[in-house]
Formats: structure tokens, C-alpha cells, sequence
């Protein structure tokens, strides 16, 4: 019986990710003329295909570098030392919904080189901050540089930077008075929060306390400068990606939608997602090109080619890291909560 409540509830959890897949999908594929589709991959520059990978390596390069940088200050490691870890994450993504590759990587770098699993958590959370300043960088060159859009998305873009700012300056006030503010927290702690165990009101604080260690980097010029080039240069390359995609399927003068269409991506796969964001991808594809009269059997080939890069070659590569590490499937898929 206890079993089949808990298998119910892991499909409960599921349900959200897999309904908005299906809207996405829906809405993707609603005009679509397949064999159109057909004839679009069958006259492909198939030939472009060695930059897509040469991207995609340059991608995670840039993002092993900036985690590396982000937990120097916690322990000192070589880009391939956290690369492992990385692709691993990746791969869970793929594989697991809910964003749970992220649980994924802290764990596996907690495990294999034995750092504080709150600072390696709070280094992820410094990362998401650091990605949505740096895809509103991305976003606003493609609004910019691209054909005038509808008023309300560079709304949408100046409300999620206002956010985003808002987010970073807690982060840093967090970052450089950390005593107070783990003085203040405690006291709310214990004062406002007294309704919940004392076990877990202590944990909590020592998981802040972690956090403000994992923080560190923010503190260091040379640090926080090359954290935020290989943010921005990063997500830089995601755009290339996306504009190799749609040049590979025939597609000409899109550099500036395919700008637009990675800030529209990294901000909807906030939004509860199925594994390896399946739908997601082809939706924000659809939605963004649509604006710019992208053929839309165009978009979906383009969307589903770039998918392919995200998906085959990462989770093979994530498969392989968790190999050497001697670590089974089932031992990092087990850091979901229960």
C-alpha cells in the first residue's frame, strides 16, 4: 500500500512538466506542414554540423570555467575536476524532471571531492542569478539589433530585470555583510519561526552559514570579473547555437531572433519542466520566430536539430563522466526528495 502511494505521488509530481510538454508541443506543431518538415532536412547544410559541436564544447567550457571560479573559494579545483560533475547534471536533466540535474551535480561533487554540499547548492543559485542578468544582456542585444517587437515583451524584459537586480542585491548585501545578516536571520529564526523543530530551525542556520562560505567569490575582482564574462559569453554561444540551427535548415538574417529565442528559452524551462525539456524548446521556438514570419516548418526542424544537440551528445558524455566516477544511475538519481 505504501508503495503504491508513493508511485501515485511521484506521478503526481510528474503531471505538472509533462502538461505544460503537451501545451508546448500543441502550439508547436499546430500549423505545421510535415512534409515540409521532410524536405527542409533533406536539403540541410548538413555541412555546418562540426560548428554546432564545436559550440556546444565551447559552451561547457565556459560553464565547468565559471563554476570552477565560483567555488575557488571554497576549494581550489581544475576546470576538469567540476566538468564531471557538470555533465553529469546535464544528463540528469535529460533524463529526470523537475530540474533535479541540478541536486544531481552538487551531489556528485560533494561526494567525489568531498566539499560542503550548502556551499557547492549556494554556488548553483549564484549561477541562476549570474544567467539571468547575463540572458537579459543577450535578450536586449536581440531586441535591439532585431525587427521592433510588441511593446509588452520589452516590458516582460524590464520587470524580470528589476527582479533579477533585485535577487543580485540581496546575494551581494548577503556576500558582504554576512555577519549581520546571519545575526538577523538567526533571530528570525528563533523568534519568528519558533513553530518548527529546533532541529530544523539549526539547520537551517548552518545551512546559511554554508551558503555565506559558498558566496565568497563576489568578494574578489578577478573572480567575479571572469564570472560574469562566461556568463554572458556563454549564453552568447546558446544564441549562436540557435542561429547555426536555423542556417543549417535555410534560414538567412536571424541572428537577432535567435538572440531573442535563448532569452525566451531560459526564462520558460523556469517553469516546471519535463525531462530533457521536451516541448519547452520547440514552443519558445515557435512562439519567438513566429513574430519574425519564420516559416514555420523551418522553425520546427531547426528547433528539433537543436534539440538533438542538447540532448544525444550530452547525456552520452554525462553517461561516460558517471561511469569514472564509479558511481551508479541509481545513486544520483536517488538525491530526489521524497
Amino acid at each position: 500500500m505504501v508503495g503504491g502511494r508513493q508511485t501515485t505521488w511521484r506521478l503526481l509530481k510528474l503531471l505538472p512538466g509533462f502538461l505544460v510538454a503537451a501545451a508546448c508541443l500543441w502550439y508547436a506543431f499546430r500549423n505545421v506542414d510535415w512534409p515540409t518538415v521532410a524536405e527542409r532536412l533533406e536539403s540541410a547544410n548538413w555541412s555546418l554540423a562540426p560548428l554546432m559541436g564545436l559550440l556546444l564544447f565551447v559552451f561547457f567550457t565556459l560553464k565547468a570555467w565559471r563554476w570552477k571560479l565560483l567555488l575557488e573559494p571554497v576549494a581550489s579545483m581544475r576546470v576538469r575536476d567540476v566538468a564531471g560533475p557538470l555533465m553529469i547534471g546535464f544528463m540528469a536533466n535529460n533524463i529526470l524532471p523537475a530540474h533535479l540535474g541540478e541536486l544531481v551535480r552538487v551531489h556528485v561533487l560533494s561526494r567525489t571531492r568531498n566539499v560542503p554540499r550548502a556551499a557547492v547548492l549556494s554556488t548553483v543559485i549564484l549561477e541562476r542569478l549570474f544567467d539571468l542578468l547575463a540572458i537579459l544582456v543577450v535578450f536586449g542585444v536581440g531586441l535591439q539589433c532585431g525587427r521592433p517587437l510588441p511593446e509588452e515583451y520589452q516590458t516582460a524584459a524590464v520587470t524580470l530585470a528589476v527582479f533579477t537586480g533585485l535577487l543580485l542585491a540581496a546575494a551581494v548585501a548577503f556576500v558582504f555583510a554576512s555577519e549581520p545578516c546571519l545575526k538577523l536571520l538567526d533571530w528570525i529564526c528563533n523568534t519568528c519561526l519558533v513553530f518548527l523543530p529546533t532541529l530544523w530551525r539549526s539547520k537551517l542556520v548552518e545551512l546559511l552559514v554554508s551558503a555565506a562560505d559558498g558566496l565568497e567569490a563576489l568578494k574578489q575582482p578577478r573572480l567575479a570579473a571572469g564570472i560574469v564574462t562566461a556568463s554572458v559569453a556563454k549564453w552568447f554561444v546558446m544564441g549562436l547555437m540557435v542561429w547555426m540551427s536555423l542556417t543549417t535548415l535555410g534560414a538567412t538574417n536571424v541572428l537577432a531572433p535567435a538572440l531573442v529565442v535563448v532569452g525566451v528559452i531560459a526564462v520558460v524551462i523556469l517553469l516546471p519542466a519535463p525531462p530533457g525539456y521536451v516541448g519547452i524548446i520547440q514552443g519558445c521556438f515557435t512562439a519567438v520566430l513566429a513574430l519574425y514570419d519564420v516559416d514555420p516548418s523551418l522553425t520546427v526542424a531547426a528547433s528539433v536539430y537543436y534539440h538533438l544537440w542538447q540532448y544525444v551528445p550530452v547525456t552520452l558524455v554525462g553517461l561516460y563522466c558517471l561511469q569514472r566516477t564509479g558511481l551508479r544511475l541509481s545513486d544520483v538519481t536517488q538525491t530526489e526528495p521524497n
